[in-house]
């Protein structure tokens, strides 16, 4: 079974996706590499029996922009007229709209995010990079099994184009959207992992090669300037190579039932190097 179809946010982020057994995105691909399989295990709807989806200020306003930015709409918007959350009938609303499956926005919140839509859209109309682009299929769940080690994963592409061959994922940014700086950015949060399962769910599923994976980056500040991102062909490859990676040891925990935390041996760690040249200039 390989699919690709369009799912409420809700049933992807709880893994309802089909599939016959847990799924790996790219998120929890990310904490598995950088944390450990045990986190993974504990992040994943299907496995901990504790889980709970995450509800959280960011997450309505991330919503929210997807919602206007990706998709044009806005009918999972609450606006809550409270000039914060501090006080209990603000957060009673706020529950409650939640609860609801909406998305609580106070004014002001609710102003930003409907101003954003307009630089990030033009951004990607007036680019020459991206003239001819055509229709945009907007977050479609994929979901295929690995031919190497049949872990199933899934993947929601923001944008993709008709024909398959270019992906487009929208990131909003409270520090810089300038390229350089997002790069770092592009490394702190594992969007290359991200890239990369996208990339890979979209040539498994279709059949076609994906050329282009371009960020669309936009500041959540006014003016809400956005810069487009593209993926480097080395980017790709280091992107590629983690994912290789994380679906190996996500099948090797899921198939042998074990999900180790960190290490039970003494690791023992060295200052880095800045720090020793910060404090050779002291002597």
């Amino acid at each position: 079974m390989t699919t690709a179809t369009i799912l409420p946010m809700a049933d992807y982020a709880a893994d309802n996706v089909g599939a016959p057994a847990p799924t790996l995105n790219s998120g929890l691909a990310n904490r598995l590499l950088t944390r450990s399989p045990l986190h993974a295990w504990w992040g994943h709807p299907r496995l901990n029996p504790a889980w709970e989806p995450t509800e959280s200020e960011a997450f309505d306003l991330g919503g929210a922009v997807h919602d206007i930015v990706i998709e044009g709409r806005t009918d999972r918007i609450r606006i809550v007229q409270a000039d914060s959350w501090r006080t209990k009938e603000a957060r009673e609303l706020r529950d409650a709209a939640r609860a609801e499956g909406m998305l609580p926005l106070l004014p002001e919140q609710a102003a930003a995010v409907l101003a954003m839509a307009g630089p990030a859209l033009a951004a990607i109309e007036m680019s020459p990079d991206l003239a001819g682009l055509g229709e945009l299929d907007p977050e479609q769940t994929f979901v295929w099994q690995d031919p190497s080690s049949g872990a199933w994963l899934r993947c929601r592409p923001d944008w993709v184009t008709r024909d398959r061959s270019i992906i487009l994922s929208f990131k909003t940014t409270s520090s810089s959207a300038e390229p350089a700086a997002f790069a770092k950015t592009i490394m702190n949060f594992g969007y290359d992992l991200q890239a990369a399962f996208e990339i890979a769910g979209v040539e498994a599923i279709c059949g076609t090669r994906v050329t282009s994976y371009v960020w669309v980056v936009q500041e959540v500040q006014p003016p809400y300037a956005v810069s487009l991102v593209g993926m480097s062909p080395e980017m790709r490859h280091y992107g590629l190579s983690r994912f290789d990676l994380a679906v190996s040891r996500w099948a090797d925990c899921l198939n042998n039932d074990r999900w180790p935390g960190y290490p039970t041996r003494i690791c023992y760690v060295d200052p880095p190097s800045w720090a020793m040249a910060a404090l050779e200039g002291m002597e």
